[in-house]
Formats: C-alpha cells, sequence, structure tokens
C-alpha cells in the first residue's frame, strides 16, 4: 500500500466538461480496468456525489429500477396514475446520472465526462463556483465529488 496523502485533490472541468481523476485515487477502485468504464454519478446531498460502477448500481435495490428506466426507456414499476412516494422519493430519477470513465492515452489517468449543465443546475445555492470541486475517497472507499465549497465547510465544522 503507498504512503500517499488521502486529502481531497482540486479539480475544475475541462472545456468538454471531464475532470481527471488523481492516480492514488483511481488505483484503489477495483473495477476501473480497460479504457472505458459505463459509471454513475449519485447525488448524495447537496454538493457531493458519489462515483458508482454498473455493477453497482445494478446490485442495489433503490436504483437498479432508475438504471433500467434511464438505459431501457422503461419504467420497471407499473402503478395508477394517482399513485406516488414523497418527492424525495420521486427524486432519485434525477439523482443518479449515467457517465463515462475513460482513460487517457497521453496521461494514463482516469477522466470522467460529466453532462454539460449537470454543475451549474445542481450547484448549491451558497456555492461560489460550481466548477470548483473536490474528489476524495470516502471511509468506504467510494470515489467521491464534491463542490469544494461544501467540502471546507463541512471540514471546518466542529466534530462530533
Amino acid at each position: 500500500m503507498s504512503n500517499e496523502s488521502f486529502a481531497p485533490a482540486y479539480a475544475s472541468p475541462d472545456p468538454d466538461n471531464r475532470i481527471s481523476l488523481p492516480k492514488h485515487f483511481s488505483d484503489r477502485i477495483p473495477w476501473m480496468i480497460g479504457t472505458s468504464v459505463r459509471a454513475w454519478l449519485l447525488l448524495l446531498a447537496s454538493g457531493r456525489y458519489r462515483i458508482l460502477s454498473d455493477d453497482q448500481v445494478q446490485s442495489d435495490p433503490r436504483l437498479e429500477s432508475v438504471r433500467l428506466l434511464i438505459l431501457e426507456g422503461t419504467p420497471a414499476v407499473v402503478c395508477e396514475p394517482t399513485y406516488t412516494k414523497s418527492l424525495v422519493d420521486e427524486a432519485i430519477v434525477a439523482r443518479l446520472i449515467p457517465i463515462t470513465i475513460a482513460l487517457h492515452k497521453q496521461s494514463q489517468h482516469w477522466r470522467i465526462s460529466l453532462p454539460g449543465e449537470l454543475l451549474k443546475s445542481f450547484a448549491p445555492p451558497d456555492c461560489g463556483d460550481p466548477k470548483a470541486l473536490s474528489i476524495v475517497l470516502s471511509l468506504a472507499g467510494f470515489l467521491e465529488i464534491w463542490y469544494a465549497d461544501v467540502l471546507r465547510k463541512a471540514a471546518l465544522s466542529p466534530l462530533g
């Protein structure tokens, strides 16, 4: 194992809305193999996304039906037109975003292609710069993307 720090890495999308993942972070993610990987961004909370593999999404009972809806266009749940869940439960379709992670040939770093308006559309209201991002490896071993302002506020909050 490397002694490399897991301090947040700061990132900003290039003109094509791609961000590079630090090699010492991506090396810890066993499903990033080959040259291109289907993956997903899951909006966990305001300003915080988790990067998930297709298998992780497929095996999660809450996300699998959303995945099918996005990929195949057919709803997994058939119900009456008046049936509804809570706003938070229904918003799950907006929280799961398909992405591609590809290996950049020259740098040998993985890059995530983000949907065009994603950063602006889902930036927290008090976020200064929606293109100032932080890449974090969570305690559970997931790669996450945080808006830098959100991470800074969370990190500077008292513990406990």
